[in-house]
């Protein structure tokens, strides 16, 4: 087959700049490649990214490409342009999958795409009657299936979930695993948003440091608008929230290898998101199982597909007025009985080998083989 891989304009492939969605689908686009496809990654321009290469058997276009606002109507103003003038670029292929807002209401116009397929991302937000000719909607998650239903029902029947991947070769347990530290890190590893629900996180480990005053809390993400973080404001909000606790704050790691080490080196994951509409899937979480961390999350459906109740990890009850509590007690209930958290590593890792590159490639894979086939069926009962 032939795949073409259309990214929004905000951030570079490769991910030099972080982006969850650009760094799986980079992967992804590899394995495409590994098993014979021919793949095209069609992406911003970015410095020191030159228009045209090919890398790991992946060819990259890039052109145009825009920076993040705080203000929503601006930047569909400026993905509306960037999505006019790729559209007319957009290469013969059989397959176009979009990871972009507008770009899926003209692609359908080509006339040399045979089939095109939206990668959902985030919570529908009442668009999804613009992408009346859209092929597929690869959903992520059960969660997102339902919602896009609820508002589209007429997307029903073009819906598959495919889960988001990880680099499960990158994203490997410790050797140290099973070490009981005196010590113990908890980490969060996302956009440090109000959204992500981390002032939570800190009250929660204020609660615990009393009783648990060797343990640590790192906090690793973006706080600027331009990468989705919440600002200047909401990071110093915690900091000042977080003084006289053991609370590190760290810069974004953008580096996949760097990312895992830092993984490596906690003892627990937190991802206590207040998202409820806009957490589509959490790669977080599941890179944390990867690497043999069991993760505490919020009570949202979207982690339900991947994270079992005391069993790979703990969900807690966020909406609930003593949330903080009721997170402080999950804490301290992980990080005390560490023999049944230990045991819980295990099974974690194994989950999250389920949702390797190379797998969820060849789910992709077999749903573009059956889009493509419903087009011979239909050729052969003309003939």
């Amino acid at each position: 087959m032939k795949i073409a891989i259309a990214m929004g304009p905000w951030l570079p492939v490769p991910a030099i700049q972080g982006g969850a969605v650009n760094r799986r689908w980079q992967g992804v686009a590899e394995e495409f490649a590994a098993l014979g496809h021919e793949v095209i990654m069609l992406c911003r321009s970015f410095s020191g990214q030159p228009a045209l290469e090919v890398l790991n058997g992946v060819q990259y276009v890039r052109r145009g490409g825009f920076t993040w606002t705080t203000k929503i109507w601006i930047d569909l103003i400026k993905d509306l342009s960037y999505a006019l003038t790729t559209a007319p670029t957009l290469p013969s292929t059989d397959i176009l999958i979009i990871n972009d807002f507008w770009l899926p209401v003209f692609a359908p116009l080509h006339p040399n795409i045979k089939k095109v397929v939206v990668n959902v991302g985030r919570f529908p937000k009442g668009q999804y009657f613009l992408y009346r000719q859209v092929d597929r909607f690869a959903v992520a998650s059960r969660a997102m299936e339902t919602a896009i239903a609820a508002q589209y029902p007429s997307a029903i029947s073009r819906m598959k979930v495919v889960p988001n991947p990880i680099s499960t070769t990158v994203f490997q347990p410790a050797t140290n695993l099973y070490q009981n530290r005196d010590e113990k890190v908890i980490l969060y590893v996302g956009r440090i948003h109000p959204e992500k629900g981390l002032h939570l996180l800190i009250a929660a480990f204020a609660l615990i440091s009393k009783e648990l005053p060797t343990v640590r809390l790192r906090i690793i993400g973006p706080s600027g608008t331009h990468q989705g973080g919440g600002g200047a404001d909401y990071l110093n909000q915690l900091k000042q929230q977080a003084e006289g606790l053991k609370v590190e704050f760290v810069a974004p790691i953008f580096d996949p290898e760097a990312l895992a080490r830092a993984y490596q080196e906690a003892d627990l994951f937190c991802y206590p998101s207040l998202a409820e509409k806009g957490e589509a899937f959490g790669v977080a979480p599941l890179e944390a199982m990867a690497t043999g961390l069991v993760p505490i999350v919020s009570n949202l459906d979207c982690f339900k597909d991947f994270i079992a109740d005391q069993t790979t990890g703990f969900f807690f009850d966020h909406r609930s007025a003593e949330a903080t509590e009721n997170l402080a007690t999950v804490l301290k209930r992980a990080l005390c009985d560490w023999e049944r958290t230990r045991s819980m590593k295990i099974q974690a890792r194994q989950q999250a080998e389920q949702f390797s590159y190379r797998n969820v490639a060849e789910q992709y894979l077999a749903d573009f083989e059956a889009l493509l086939d419903l087009d011979k069926e239909v050729a052969s009962q003309h003939e």
